[in-house]
């Protein structure tokens, strides 16, 4: 176990074994990019090196520090993540006071603040100190799946790596060692995933599958048979989760349905599709639909996805969009 074992982001890898194996105080980081891609597993390795009986700027991983921080029971290694909704100022207060606490049971102290974007405005302005000047002994990594959400005095404190998706060959590679997706469903998940490991190994298929073929159903309705009361019906299911993340699942399955179905459009031959397997159905509905109907929905998904966050009526848009797809016009004032 060690450094080795991490994969992909090689230059942000190689970049903090140098500053390991060169002395550097690792003091401020900013780890961003999408779940899933290895910002909280390198944090983690980081607090192992640091911290390791038996090694030298890299980790064991079998060491009573080792194995401790495994079980995030080591004294020296403390992760904050959201009370709640938000991270709040009683925890950076408890961070401000023990940053400059000397190592209980270690060598270095370790602070992981997960989902830093979820900070309150208090709570990022009462570490900016701390961030800019931690003791020697201390670290502080930052997390975040969106640093644009972070207060620019944060950002510019930390020395900041942006993580990029994982590639192709790596992905499929820990897909075929670690999962028990079948060979022939693995560049599906691959492209469902984004680059994002976590996201393929939490995937569940078979739920996508089953949503997958209702909004097809749907889709099939308005662009083929021009059936509204069938098209409808679907969206009622889609809607009908009280669960907020359910219908962002469903509305995000529906909105990589019509990007597909809007790139066979340009290109029939199907190479940057994500649905891979439905690619002979897709290329059928792609051409029985105009070129300004699909891409009027794929816009009104978008307004639909982008008024969520104000309480936009579910309902009342994916009529628009429906609508819109059909080739067909709803007066405005309905909306």
């Amino acid at each position: 176990m060690g450094f080795h074992n991490f994969m992909g982001n090689t230059p942000i890898l190689k970049s903090i074994q140098q500053q390991l194996s060169e002395g550097k105080n690792l003091s401020s980081f900013l780890f961003s990019g999408i779940s899933g891609i290895g910002k909280w597993t390198l944090a983690h390795y980081i607090s192992k090196a640091l911290n390791c009986k038996k090694l030298s700027n890299d980790f064991c991983d079998s060491c009573t520090s080792c194995l401790k921080i495994n079980k995030n029971i080591h004294l020296d290694v403390k992760t904050y993540s959201p009370d709640g909704t938000f991270i709040k100022i009683n925890q950076m207060r408890e961070l401000n006071k023990e940053v400059f606490f000397k190592p209980f049971e270690g060598k270095h102290r370790v602070f992981i603040i997960d989902q830093a974007h979820h900070l309150r405005i208090e709570a990022a302005t009462s570490i900016l100190k701390t961030l800019e000047e931690p003791p020697d002994t201390s670290s502080i990594i930052l997390i975040t799946d969106s640093s644009r959400d972070l207060l620019a005095t944060i950002r510019s404190r930390c020395q900041t790596f942006h993580f990029s998706p994982l590639e192709s060959h790596i992905l499929q590679k820990i897909l075929k060692q670690q999962s028990t997706f079948s060979p022939e469903d693995i560049p599906l998940v691959e492209n469902l995933s984004e680059g994002s490991l976590g996201k393929a190994l939490t995937l569940d298929l078979n739920q996508y599958r089953k949503a997958r073929g209702e909004l097809i159903i749907a889709l099939d309705a308005c662009i083929d048979n021009l059936s509204y009361h069938q098209a409808r019906k679907v969206m009622d299911y889609l809607t009908s989760f009280k669960q907020k993340d359910r219908f962002n699942s469903n509305l995000n399955i529906l909105q990589k349905l019509v990007r597909d179905i809007f790139i066979l459009k340009i290109d029939p031959s199907g190479g940057m599709i994500t649905n891979i397997d439905l690619h002979q159905k897709l290329n059928i509905l792609s051409r029985k639909v105009t070129f300004q109907q699909i891409r009027a929905a794929a816009q009104s998904l978008d307004w639909l996805t982008k008024g969520l966050e104000r309480n936009l009526n579910k309902n009342l848009a994916l009529d628009q969009f429906l609508f819109t797809l059909s080739g067909l016009t709803r007066p405005s004032s309905t909306f």
